[in-house]
């Protein structure tokens, strides 16, 4: 698993340095080698490094989490997002202004003309970051739970500290904070519930009420996000007996279905408007690609039995998966008139992935470390 998820972490964020290096003149092959180079040297470095004492990781922990927050601050400063040809933060913005003005939010246009296609619940996500002036600050706020998440999640913080790492030293993300895209951080936070619930150990069959809601609001910030839950709970669904599942599912729905409500009474066209978010988040895929989908995350989803490094890793595939075959559905029926790199292909989608492969990095190169140096972690 290690290894698959160490080539698919550089052949994700190859794409991207390959694709920006035409893009600003350069010559891919030597970019892309450069970065691999760069990245597996950081990989033997930490592979061979042994634990620190608990205050030396402490330290360097913090300060990593601090490098990427003024990172992403002077992305955020530098840039401006108007100059931007990716509208996922203004899909975002736009739908808030009108929301505050009285005007029907899902008639909100982007800053590059198109429409908003998140779901009520992640459009509520960022009134606090609207507020302030900046929908980006989502990630940031992001990037800071997720830094207290992963030292109570592992438990450890060299683990949590080669977490950081890999995420800094990944192209795909930096382009994420750099278009002020929230496609990344929506499932760094599913990737903090899912860890929330593994470690809690929060099951359907005890705890359906619950879970059913919280897989209801996550549901409805985008559909893609049902691929992470399904592979994690779909072997507990299967094991709870039929009234558990039947609250589980119902109670999922019917939150779905409520964060919509007041955006159905103020204006009932929203299902017939042609660029409705259902019509938007579905349109890149088609029939085969959910069977598809639907077939490997069940057949996954049996095999993780317990290990959560494992259902991780089987959560990044399937996403990859699903992005894959989307592009070759949608080449061919184009007759491969469009390049991967042209701007009918989003490869931003790959990175849904990311939050899932770098815990499997992190956590399986802790485990070798350990077995190869007898120590234990700290």
């Amino acid at each position: 698993m290690n290894k698959v998820q160490r080539i698919l972490f550089l052949l994700i964020n190859s794409l991207f340095v390959a694709k920006y290096s035409i893009r600003g003149g350069l010559n891919p092959f030597i970019s892309v080698s450069l970065y691999c180079l760069f990245t597996i040297t950081i990989w033997l470095f930490i592979s061979k490094r042994k634990p620190q004492n608990n205050r030396t990781l402490k330290i360097a922990y913090f300060f990593s989490i601090s490098l990427l927050i003024i990172g992403i601050l002077l992305l955020h400063f530098f840039i401006n997002p108007y100059s931007l040809q990716v509208d996922r933060w203004s899909a975002i913005h736009n739908f808030l202004q009108n929301l505050f003005n009285g005007v029907y939010p899902y008639s909100a246009h982007t800053h590059l003309g198109g429409y908003g296609s998140p779901f009520p619940v992640w459009q509520a996500f960022h009134i606090p970051f609207y507020l302030l002036g900046n929908v980006g600050l989502g990630m940031l706020f992001s990037i800071i739970l997720l830094s207290i998440f992963l030292i109570w999640l592992f438990n450890n913080y060299h683990r949590a500290l080669i977490y950081i790492i890999l995420m800094a030293i990944s192209p795909a993300f930096w382009y994420e904070a750099a278009v002020r895209s929230d496609l990344i951080y929506n499932f760094i936070l599913c990737f903090i519930a899912i860890g929330f619930i593994y470690k809690k150990k929060y099951s359907i069959q005890q705890q359906a009420l619950g879970l059913g809601i919280l897989c209801g609001l996550f549901l409805s910030t985008r559909f893609s996000i049902v691929i992470p839950f399904a592979i994690y709970l779909f072997p507990d669904f299967i094991s709870s007996d039929i009234k558990q599942k039947l609250i589980f599912v119902s109670v999922a729905m019917l939150v779905f279905i409520i964060s919509f409500l007041p955006f159905v009474f103020w204006n009932n066209t929203l299902f017939f408007f042609k660029y409705n978010p259902f019509v938007l988040q579905t349109r890149q895929g088609s029939l085969i690609e959910v069977l598809l989908i639907s077939i490997t995350g069940i057949y996954l989803s049996t095999k993780w039995k317990g290990s959560i490094s494992n259902c991780f890793g089987y959560i990044a595939i399937t996403i990859i998966i699903l992005v894959i075959t989307t592009f070759l559905h949608r080449m061919i029926s184009d007759n491969f008139v469009n390049g991967l790199f042209d701007s009918a292909y989003d490869i931003t989608y790959f990175n849904m992935a990311l939050p899932f492969m770098i815990y499997v990095l992190a956590d399986n190169n802790l485990m070798t470390l350990t077995k190869k140096n007898n120590i234990k972690s700290v």
